[in-house]
């Protein structure tokens, strides 16, 4: 009969679980979770012999056993969603057991429970919020001999019923099957004993060098097992186990993933609604005092089809009675520095760029485009960002926008900082103006809620943009222009926009004729650099919503290097919550902007697919072009083969 004891491991705030690993293991490692988990565990004490013989026979049995059938195992699919729900938390770093604890004095239960098993429960304490706890690990043990099972549990299973079952894991001592492949009568026997606790747990049995799954029952009464083939069978318990809790933790995921489909279709505020409904103003005064978006009340639009319509009647007065270019070469603009800041709140991301976390080959690439900074060599960077105001010179357009885009960019150089008379290198100005935005004509039969699908507000896209840089300012003079803050600009017809000073960079678009002329040496080094850009914008935890060929430009650096600058930031997003998912799809992104089926480009397709890489571990989308298939490597596989 199978005697239990419970094991009083507390899993309690980080601070104390770092103390406790380190007490129990000696060493841990940190690192992202699809790194540390295939980290080998120390390996066994030397295995005892066991007090009763090893009976190869068969045993009368509440239930049949047989081999899973290839369509009946669900192996594949265990592990792959397990990598996926890793992926998703490949921002975080967590700590892992590494292979130096000294396990060589250690019962063998206690190294099945500490070595294999409470790692396991140790990564979701850490995966999860504070709120899901994974509770000490209740384990039996045969008072005869050396076998024992052990299974995780949560603190509130007794609250929410999961739909799949925690696993129980058992360890025997000896051959688990006869080599007619027929399973020993101590396997079976206590497989029976587990499973007359919890008839419908998946169960992982080992011995440390043979690994079986079994299945819950199924309709005909059957338990269906699979032996698992795997160069590292430690390695190998310690992922099934922590695959089969992910798949048991399903009803509480890792982030609360948002539906893209949501819409706020309230408009609350945070500070409440609106409490001075004032009176109807008529379109005149409308039309002459609102400059944008933000100038109206979304909260009672969306209450109030009057207004709303009055709204769409302001934005087409806008488009057709104001020029979208509102600045001209000669034109002197006046800003105030930094006033971005001043205006609305700051975005404070959860992540930034650390350089150690890129491969070198990345890191090196960025080092042999690094640019110095032209306000530096002016002399003006200091002075610049000290500054409160500064005047601007305009001196050509660059790009007037779409017609659905807000945005315009222009050539300029500083002529001033507070008053005093300064020469500047030649810089990029971009101002944001959502009066310019298209929306699509209100649908009478719609509630007007849903006439402002798709509309910004400037000062988000230009916060976006703003955070985006400053997040980047490791990298900057590379991929990435160098960035001079978000200001407020005053135009020689009074109109005040936001707008982002930035390096000008010469270069030409990946559409244009010169790329196309580019020699295949040159054509390469760019399909390179996108994909350094790409991985740059993966770890800095930066997603473009926005990818198309106009955000990538061809540039030839001093040292004669091709490479990519990326530019237009404003549709990106950070992770600003943490239990929110945040994905990046940033290789799959500019991979499909290259190929031209988001714009035109003249890079040629061989290459592009020869030389643009694969991509990097955490990445979730497979993308196919032209029968190549560009999915991340799984670690995993390489100790449990799919």
């Amino acid at each position: 009969m199978l005697g239990f004891s419970r094991s009083r491991l507390w899993l309690g705030p980080n601070i104390l679980f770092h103390d406790m690993i380190s007490r129990r293991m000696h060493s841990v490692v940190s690192g992202h979770p699809l790194d540390i988990v295939v980290v080998s565990p120390s390996p066994p004490p030397k295995l005892p012999t066991p007090t009763i013989a090893n009976d190869i026979g068969t045993r009368a049995s509440t239930w049949s056993y047989r081999d899973a059938n290839p369509t009946e195992s669900n192996l594949k699919w265990l592990i792959r969603s397990f990598t996926s729900s890793l992926r998703n938390a490949h921002r975080k770093t967590l700590t892992w057991p590494s292979s130096a604890a000294n396990t060589e004095k250690m019962e063998i239960a206690q190294y099945v429970r500490e070595i294999l098993l409470q790692p396991v429960a140790d990564l979701f304490n850490q995966l999860y919020s504070k709120r899901v706890i994974v509770t000490p690990l209740y384990w039996e043990k045969h008072k005869d001999d050396q076998i024992c099972a052990f299974t995780l549990e949560v603190d509130d299973f007794h609250r929410i019923q999961p739909i799949n079952p925690p696993p129980t894991m058992v360890f025997i001592p000896n051959q688990l099957f006869s080599d007619d492949g027929i399973p020993s009568s101590r396997l079976v026997d206590t497989l029976e004993r587990a499973y007359k606790i919890k008839p419908l747990q998946p169960v992982i049995a080992t011995n440390l060098e043979e690994i079986v799954l079994f299945r819950g029952p199924n309709k005909a009464n059957e338990r269906i097992y699979q032996r698992i083939s795997t160069p590292r069978p430690l390695s190998a318990v310690r992922i099934l186990a922590a695959a089969y809790m992910m798949n048991t933790l399903q009803y509480r995921f890792i982030h609360n993933v948002p539906d893209d489909s949501e819409f706020d279709e309230d408009h609350v505020l945070p500070e409440g609604p609106p409490l001075n409904l004032q009176e109807d103003l008529p379109d005149n005064i409308v039309f002459n005092t609102h400059n944008r978006h933000s100038d109206f009340d979304f909260a009672t639009l969306v209450r109030d089809r009057k207004r709303a319509l009055q709204f769409f009647r302001w934005k087409d007065h806008m488009r057709n009675t104001r020029e979208k270019q509102v600045v001209h070469p000669g034109n002197d603009l006046y800003a105030k520095s930094n006033e971005l800041r001043r205006a609305i709140p700051e975005l404070k991301p959860c992540y930034g760029l650390d350089l150690s976390n890129l491969p070198l080959e990345t890191v090196s690439h960025l080092q042999s485009v690094q640019r110095p900074c032209p306000l530096s060599i002016s002399n003006l960077r200091d002075r610049f960002f000290q500054s409160s105001n500064f005047t601007l010179q305009i001196l050509s357009v660059v790009a007037k926008g779409s017609d659905r885009g807000i945005c315009t960019v222009y050539q300029c150089r500083i002529t001033s900082i507070d008053g005093a008379q300064v020469e500047s290198p030649i810089l990029c100005l971009k101002l944001f103006d959502d009066r310019f935005q298209f929306l699509e004509p209100p649908e009478e039969e719609e509630e007007p809620v849903r006439w402002f699908r798709g509309l910004v507000q400037a000062e988000w896209h230009i916060r976006q943009e703003d955070t985006a840089y400053r997040t980047l300012k490791p990298a900057q003079g590379t991929i990435f222009p160098w960035y001079y803050g978000a200001h407020q600009f005053t135009l020689p017809s009074g109109l005040s926009l936001f707008g982002i000073l930035l390096e000008y960079i010469p270069g030409f678009s990946v559409g244009s004729n010169e790329t196309s002329s580019l020699s295949s040496e040159r054509q390469i080094q760019f399909v390179q650099s996108c994909r350094h850009g790409a991985r740059v914008l993966d770890v800095a935890d930066i997603a473009q919503h926005d990818w198309h060929a106009d955000q990538i430009m061809v540039h030839t650096s001093p040292k004669d290097l091709t490479h990519a600058v990326f530019l237009d930031l404003g549709s990106t997003s950070q992770t600003i919550n943490p239990t929110k998912l945040h994905a990046c799809y940033n290789f799959s992104g500019c991979l499909m902007s290259l190929t031209g089926s988001l714009g035109p480009v003249g890079i040629k397709t061989d290459l592009l697919l020869e030389h643009y890489g694969t991509p990097d571990p955490w990445h979730t989308v497979i993308s196919i072009i032209d029968g190549k298939v560009f999915a991340a490597p799984n670690p995993l596989e390489l100790i449990l083969p799919l």
